[in-house]
């Protein structure tokens, strides 16, 4: 009789946490308790999202889901790029609460006939099964190599780096920050949505 007590309580208790361990992986990297170096992050993964304008959502290489807001003047590389669903991104950016806002924007693209391509095929012939390794592995399109022995801990699914400022990456860049958030001008790589309106931060 005790015996089957205990069982039905292990379980019972089995059951009742389950909810919150699923739910913890819902929870988006910025979402996490701040670190005190968190201003500066990087996400690695692939678009989940893109609403044409500013919000993105991404499924960064640890899972999570983290939404990043874009601003007029968030560096795009390649410049032109228009970011859709599928492809892969290196960001650049900071916590910025419910969101990740985006300094720079990283792709492994290049243009061929106005298409962006990678490793000889047009950027979608790498589908979602395909690893982040096989992008990330080489420093050159997402500052590898900058970040190279700077040593990160994750925040979630971002990368916090401690002896690295992200920062110093995007101020290599022509243009300035107006707060936490930098703008460079269209001609400088900076996005500006067609017919976008102002959405600006007032940081």
């Amino acid at each position: 009789m005790m015996k089957h007590f205990l069982i039905r309580s292990a379980l019972a208790a089995l059951v009742s946490i389950l909810p919150l361990a699923a739910s913890a992986q819902d929870v988006p990297s910025y979402a996490q308790p701040p670190a005190p170096d968190s201003a500066d992050l990087m996400i690695h993964g692939r678009i989940a999202s893109f609403d044409g304008a500013y919000a993105l959502t991404i499924r960064d290489e640890k899972g999570y889901i983290d939404n990043v807001q874009l601003h007029q003047g968030t560096i795009i590389n390649p410049t032109g790029l228009t970011l859709q669903p599928g492809m892969i991104v290196s960001i650049l950016g900071y916590n910025s609460g419910s969101y990740i806002d985006a300094n720079e924007v990283d792709t492994p693209y290049t243009f061929y006939s106005g298409v962006p391509w990678y490793a000889g095929h047009p950027w979608y012939y790498y589908g979602p099964t395909v690893s982040f390794g096989f992008f990330f592995g080489s420093g050159g399109w997402w500052h590898g190599g900058y970040f190279r022995g700077g040593g990160y801990h994750y925040y979630g699914g971002t990368r916090v780096y401690s002896s690295v400022h992200v920062n110093d990456v995007v101020r290599s860049n022509p243009g300035s920050f107006r707060g936490h958030a930098f703008v460079a001008s269209r001609e400088h790589g900076g996005y500006y949505p067609h017919g976008g309106g102002g959405h600006t931060h007032g940081h």
